[in-house]
């Protein structure tokens, strides 16, 4: 019998060992392009809180529609704990006794951060106007819009509602954990978003610290990854005077978030004379400065409250916010009753699509 040539078992054996190199480089790269594949493609998810449709676009390894669910769980969890007209609410209970409260962790550190933005901001963003928002018919905007039972409050109304308004009369004894209103009324609103935005972040990374996609609610979002995980979002900045999906400019985003106040979201008309939800504190009357602006910042509290202050400053304190405002993370976008825009020195970066 014929001894087989070593030197053709040689050749074979490596013929094999190539085959099977090549066998797994094949399954490698399958398993790749289905796990790309998986990241690749988006869900979407919708749902109705903080008076407004929260949207959720991701991608991930796990379950998207687990990482949603947690998500809006946790933002109706902060609706229903923040709702100052809610007699169930920790902010209604604030707001409706004489006497220090006691309260939790969650609570004193919000608060205590809307009161330090607002001394930041010169009380442009005042986390205490609650008397003023139910004077003016906005804490409950939906029914009135409906019926259409809004009217303009008398100067002498607003006047007293005003004189028990202000976060300077918000006390805090951060030793016993409690706080006291002092008769003023405590509304979340100008932050609350934003803290939301920031609770959806972490728990999104928490269940996936890969994913991407982004978080939308009520004239905010927040970027959770890049688009594909490697291009910018291009958002849209409204046009305040124009149809709704027209914009004014567009900014590319690939990570943090942009907010933006408007006077066109929540408004009534009387006499030809628009009255809008932002009001000024120094007046009780809503800010006539502006028209809109849009905040970008790292922080979705910082972009949410920020804009809300930018918009009370306006064009009058334009050197205010373009000196200050930047040495807290937030870029501004400003437009002006006559629709002039005016921007710190670093929003024209996020304009540029090939930055």
């Amino acid at each position: 019998m014929q001894q087989p040539d070593p030197k053709e078992i040689m050749i074979l054996n490596r013929i094999v060992v190539f085959s099977v190199i090549v066998f797994f480089i094949i399954i490698a790269a399958i398993y790749l392009l289905f796990i790309s594949g998986k990241t690749g493609q988006y869900s979407d998810f919708e749902d109705y809180i903080f008076g407004t449709y929260v949207r959720i676009r991701i991608s991930s390894k796990i379950n998207p529609s687990t990482i949603s669910k947690a998500i809006f769980a946790e933002m109706k969890r902060l609706e229903k704990k923040f709702d100052p007209y809610v007699e169930s609410s920790i902010i209604y209970k604030l707001n409706h006794s004489e006497d220090w409260v006691e309260v939790d962790d969650e609570t004193l550190s919000v608060i205590d951060l809307a009161l330090k933005i607002a001394r930041d901001t010169e009380g442009a963003f005042d986390p205490a106007l609650g008397r003023l928002i139910q004077l003016w018919g906005f804490s409950k905007f939906t029914e009135r819009e409906a019926t259409g039972t809004f009217t303009v409050p008398s100067a002498s109304e607003i006047a007293e509602a005003a004189s028990k308004s202000g976060y300077q009369k918000i006390a805090i004894d951060y030793v016993n954990k409690k706080i006291k209103t002092n008769g003023a009324w405590i509304d979340l609103g100008g932050i609350l978003k934003g803290y939301a935005l920031k609770r959806a972040y972490q728990i999104a990374k928490e269940f996936d610290k890969s994913c991407h996609g982004f978080v939308e609610t009520g004239g905010q979002i927040m970027i959770l990854g890049p688009k594909y995980n490697k291009t910018n979002w291009v958002i849209g900045v409204r046009d305040p005077r124009g149809q709704p999906g027209e914009n004014i400019t567009i900014v590319y985003l690939s990570e943090g978030s942009v907010a933006t106040s408007g006077d066109y979201e929540r408004f009534f008309i009387v006499d030809n004379v628009r009255y809008h939800h932002i009001l000024d504190p120094r007046t009780g009357y809503p800010a006539n400065k502006a028209i809109s602006a849009t905040v970008i910042s790292n922080d979705p509290v910082i972009a949410d409250a920020f804009s809300t202050a930018a918009f009370v400053l306006g064009e009058d304190r334009w050197l205010f916010t373009r000196t200050v405002f930047p040495k807290y993370g937030a870029e501004v976008l400003l437009v002006t009753p006559k629709k002039r825009l005016l921007r710190t020195d670093n929003f024209k970066i996020y304009e540029m699509s090939d930055r």
